[in-house]
């Protein structure tokens, strides 16, 4: 499988599983584009609404059957739907997808062979990075950290209350608890800290906070491949949602979502 190497390239990647590849990228397409870092140790594919909520995708190089990056501060602004939706044309795993970069004001190319031998090229125009949405998560300021097995969390967020606007999240040393605000009231679900499904908690200030349906559901695709999560919230509410996902050999990736919290007007 060869793409047009004429131009020396600054970046090439190599997955042998464009499924696996696509999948990741669905858990973070919210916007139709986002950035893409690439670093010796990997990448990182950012995608933010401009004012709520930011979602990274974090693929270290053992993600890839082989991985060169030859160049420091790659940052390109992409049609990341687009290229999720290139990804997902042939079914199966056992097709591989090659991409390249070869500098700026080139575009980004990607090269599926599949199975049976078929050949989809496509090129993707990028351009210079926009300036993100930056939450200043702070790391010494949080109050609550929960680490969890996913599949409680991944029925809850389902079986949300579609006609709540917002869901407040109460944090505790004793239980994870969420509500929504519907048209049949008031419903809450509790995890209790003893739950099997809390492996730890961590609780120096019991806090409660809310956010928007809309941006909770948008984790839904993450839930879907994650094994474990990391529940954190600092001191302003920000909500951090990291998804750890296997896949097999000891390789692994991790998603996360930042959430802005409703000021007390929107509740």
């Amino acid at each position: 499988m060869e793409l047009d190497m004429s131009q020396r390239t600054i970046m090439e990647m190599k997955k042998e599983n464009v499924k696996e590849f696509a999948q990741i990228l669905k858990t973070v397409v919210f916007k139709d584009f986002g950035m893409l870092y690439a670093f010796s140790t990997g990448i990182k594919i950012t995608v933010d609404d401009g004012a709520f909520q930011q979602a990274n995708a974090f693929l270290n190089s053992a993600f890839f059957s082989d991985f060169k990056v030859r160049e420091n501060n790659i940052a390109l602004k992409l049609p990341i739907k687009t290229i999720y939706e290139f990804l997902s044309i042939p079914d199966g795993h056992s097709n591989s997808v090659k991409i390249s970069y070869s500098g700026t004001f080139d575009p980004l190319k990607l090269l599926i062979e599949e199975a049976d031998g078929c050949i989809i090229r496509g090129k993707f125009n990028s351009s210079v990075s926009d300036q993100e949405l930056d939450f200043e998560f702070d790391d010494r300021a949080v109050p609550v950290t929960y680490l969890l097995k996913t599949q409680v969390l991944k029925d809850i967020f389902r079986d949300f209350d579609d006609t709540s606007r917002i869901v407040k999240v109460q944090l505790s040393k004793s239980s994870l608890c969420f509500s929504t605000f519907g048209e049949v009231g008031e419903i809450t679900v509790s995890i209790p800290s003893k739950s099997l499904q809390m492996e730890s908690v961590k609780c120096s200030e019991e806090v409660e906070y809310t956010y928007l349906l809309s941006l909770m559901h948008r984790m839904n695709a993450a839930f879907a491949l994650a094994s474990k999560l990391i529940l954190r919230v600092d001191d302003r509410g920000v909500l951090s949602c990291q998804f750890s996902i296997e896949h097999g050999e000891g390789r692994s990736s991790y998603i996360e979502f930042l959430t802005v919290p409703t000021d007390d007007s929107d509740e």
